[in-house]
């Protein structure tokens, strides 16, 4: 299918670009042979056609500046011969009709006719066309396209519907110019069209993600004011995104735009049964002074209804979604199977890997924090016995200054 947004553009566009054309036109037979038969491409086409025969006279600047021929002369010369001229028009009734002046049709021929063609100098003489030009026979682009002042062919193809998609063919480009096709020096490529929209929505999405993690670690650390207990909530995360690529391998589906925007849903989305797990076990252990281990099978018992209702309810509402029950929801159905997907794997194994990992990181955040107010409480008491000096001098000072003190009377003599 063409692009709604680039006309008749195909979805997979490769442009290679360079100033030489002979080393563009092999370089991109060669890019082309390889992709032809890639699963992740369909009817691949090429913009470059093979020319047709031209006959070219190539001026001789020397022997024109010596004979007083300006190539603009014999350019328009050699021009009127074959195409003909409009020296004037003629009027009839208020109209106007073009008067063309050309050879006849057996002698526009310049190939047969090159040695009796002459051409104009700056003196008005006619002068050979054989001393100031040479013929030269050869074949001709039939098309030449330019971007960035470079010439470019491009390399089109349509995405396999049962294939790796369009991260596929776009990796498997990369490979071939990292690897065997390497480009030679003067060559470039790039992908535009679907393609380069693909490539563009690949680093935003990773930006997004990158952002969602980020901002639910900050908002859970400044919760329950540690550094060291969000991770045990946040390693819901890669379960949720397991499970999300493998609805998305059991039903054939693609990392499109709605798949991702359904892994980044399931970022907030998943973190909800290990909060409910990690929540109830510190309230325990906080208020009646219960051991990690206890705290925690409490927590997984009292919590397990509301984790489970939750998430059922979740993949209820995202069933019609993952269905797709008409033609217009069916392009976003990889949406409502990965967040389904998604939310199955983080539900169940949420309630096996975070008790498991809630046991170590609370020890460990239990040893980090006893050696930060032991670190503390050994730098404020060097600061203040820093503060009051020695305590050894201390007494021997008080009693050598009280031994010196004056009496009142020598102070009011003094």
């Amino acid at each position: 299918d063409g692009s709604a947004v680039g006309g008749q553009q195909r979805p997979f566009t490769l442009n290679i670009s360079g100033s030489d054309l002979k080393i563009l036109e092999d370089y991109s037979n060669k890019m082309y042979a390889a992709l032809k038969d890639h699963p992740s491409l369909k009817d691949v086409d090429k913009t470059n056609r093979e020319g047709k025969p031209e006959f070219q006279v190539v001026i001789d600047p020397n022997n024109a500046e010596r004979y007083g021929v300006s190539t603009k002369t014999a350019g328009m010369e050699l021009r009127t011969f074959i195409e003909g001229m409009t020296p004037a028009v003629f009027r009839e009734s208020g109209r106007e009709y073009d008067i063309r002046v050309r050879l006849k049709e057996d002698q526009r021929s310049l190939h047969e006719r090159y040695l009796k063609s002459y051409v104009p100098n700056i003196n008005g003489r006619l002068v050979p066309l054989r001393f100031v030009s040479e013929p030269r026979e050869t074949v001709g682009p039939a098309e030449i396209k330019r971007e960035n002042r470079n010439r470019y062919i491009s390399i089109e193809a349509d995405v396999a519907p049962d294939g790796p998609g369009m991260g596929g063919a776009i990796q498997a480009t990369k490979a071939l110019v990292a690897g065997e096709l390497k480009p030679p020096a003067g060559v470039s490529y790039s992908f535009v069209g679907q393609a380069e929209d693909f490539q563009d929505l690949i680093n935003n999405m990773l930006m997004a993600i990158l952002l969602a993690v980020l901002f639910i670690y900050l908002v859970l650390a400044s919760l329950y004011e540690s550094f060291v207990t969000p991770f045990t909530i946040m390693l819901v995360l890669p379960l949720a995104m397991a499970g999300c690529f493998v609805a998305l391998f059991l039903f054939g589906k693609s990392l499109d735009i709605f798949s991702m925007i359904g892994c980044v849903l399931l970022l907030g989305v998943a973190t909800k049964n290990s909060i409910l797990l990690v929540d109830y076990a510190n309230e325990k252990m906080r208020s009646e002074g219960l051991d990690r281990k206890e705290a925690m099978i409490q927590a997984g018992r009292v919590r397990l209804r509301p984790i489970l209702m939750t998430s059922l309810a979740l993949i209820a509402g995202m069933l019609p979604l993952a269905i797709g029950l008409n033609e217009a929801s069916r392009q976003r159905t990889s949406m409502g199977e990965a967040i389904v997907g998604g939310l199955i794997s983080s539900t169940l194994l949420a309630l096996i890997v975070i008790p498991a990992a809630f046991m170590y990181l609370d020890r460990f955040r239990n040893w980090v924090e006893g050696g930060f107010k032991r670190w503390t409480s050994a730098d404020r008491a060097s600061r203040k016995k820093q503060s009051h000096g020695s305590p050894h001098l201390v007494p021997v000072l008080s009693e050598q200054s009280r031994a010196e003190k004056p009496t009142s009377s020598e102070g009011e003599r003094a």
